[in-house]
């Protein structure tokens, strides 16, 4: 049966046939072991080996419906001879098919870290998993608080995440896998309104612990953004660290940029990020975040401080905060024009004003705002009216010249 959606105006019918879709009927009943298996798989697919795009496959029940695809009978036979699900798949269409999983989930915070976290597990992962607990007890008290060691899964994160899952009905194993991983991020998601205009927001940034993964050139993911955001604030401070992009995909800007920051901390620059990388640039940003004094680096009444970057000049600096090429000059005795990556310019702001102008750019966030102007995100959103986090490149902001 084929229901008439296109004749309703839509670009789409539904069959109720197993080839092509199913139809969804409300409360009808489902089974726990389905449940746990689609949270499990639920972001893979099939694609052919060396592509992105996935494969189009189709499944018939083998006796009502046939097609060219998976058939049920069949592959409960496969299945009961103890061939593994590829194996499976292979038997029905060509022999470099793969199973892969997309790590763009929308709806939740940040994606799966690719390996179960469980006891003695550290790092950002883990981290992020404790934050979310933490505050889904508020609405969930029987969620045990957690007390270990930010960064460390011990037996009080082992806790909640064994609550959290037999409240949620999953495997109350105190592993977070998959399954677990998604599922706490929905809730965190829900019970802060991060989808809501008067969301509660998350404050958690790249957290305190390191990530423990290795990272060279190939790699993607949010480790790589992590560490292409580390690298990009480090750099308004190190000139012989050069900015990249932000896109998650560690490619050779970023594996050059990684080279000159463990050449400026006398590590082997192998363009490998792993542990003692990854602690240098921890080491590094707390130092700037901690050595920043708020409302842009201690000048003067009506004044803040700039780090020059590469595509500045003078009449642009002038444009984007509101003064003119002839105040910044004389603020800092300027003879000439010219400028060099990593000068550290007084920019003049009117002394009866609490903030000064911004025009956005290119890779600018809110974060990346606030930490280089010695401010919050949080005063910015205020100052600006702002209800999310997007920013739009051109787009002038108001910055709290006071912190």
């Amino acid at each position: 049966m084929v229901a008439g959606y296109r004749s309703r105006g839509y670009n789409f019918d539904i069959t109720n046939s197993t080839a092509y879709d199913q139809a969804f009927v409300y409360g009808r009943p489902t089974y726990e072991s389905i449940n746990r298996i689609v949270d499990e798989i639920f972001n893979e697919y099939v694609r052919r080996q060396g592509q992105e795009a996935p494969y189009f496959t189709s499944f018939c029940n083998g006796t009502t419906t046939t097609c060219s695809g998976l058939s049920q009978w069949g592959s409960v036979t496969l299945a009961q001879r103890g061939l593994s699900p590829l194996q499976i798949l292979r038997n029905y269409y060509p022999d470099d098919i793969e199973i892969a999983e997309t790590d763009t989930v929308t709806g939740v915070l940040s994606s799966y870290p690719g390996t179960v976290l469980q006891s003695g597990s550290t790092g950002l992962a883990v981290e992020t998993i404790q934050t979310y607990l933490n505050r889904i007890r508020r609405n969930y008290p029987a969620i045990p608080l957690i007390t270990d060691d930010t960064g460390t899964f011990g037996p009080t994160t082992r806790a909640a995440v064994t609550k959290f899952q037999s409240i949620f009905n999953l495997l109350a194993d105190g592993i977070v896998g998959k399954a677990t991983w998604y599922k706490i991020s929905e809730i965190y998601t829900a019970v802060t309104r991060l989808a809501e205009l008067d969301s509660e927001g998350t404050s958690l940034g790249i957290g305190t612990v390191p990530p423990s993964s290795v990272l060279r050139q190939g790699s993607g993911g949010a480790d790589v953004i992590t560490l292409q955001y580390l690298l990009n604030v480090i750099s308004e401070f190190y000139p012989s660290v050069p900015a990249i992009a932000q896109d998650g995909i560690f490619g050779n800007g970023t594996r050059q940029a990684v080279i000159a920051f463990q050449q400026l901390k006398n590590l082997t620059p192998d363009g490998i990020v792993g542990a003692a990388t990854w602690r240098a640039l921890y080491d590094v940003y707390q130092g700037i975040e901690n050595n920043v004094p708020p409302g842009g680096g201690g000048a003067g009444s009506g004044e803040m401080e700039y780090v020059v970057r590469a595509g500045d000049t003078l009449w642009l600096l002038a444009q984007r905060f509101g003064t003119t090429v002839d105040a910044i000059k004389r603020l800092n005795g300027l003879t000439s024009d010219n400028l060099s990556i990593g000068q550290v310019l007084r920019i003049p702001t009117a002394s009866n004003d609490s903030y000064f102008e911004y025009t956005v750019r290119s890779g600018d966030t809110l974060w990346l705002l606030a930490q280089r102007f010695g401010t919050t995100v949080d005063a910015i959103r205020r100052l600006n009216g702002l209800s999310g986090s997007a920013l739009s490149i051109g787009q002038v902001l108001r910055i709290p010249s006071n912190g």
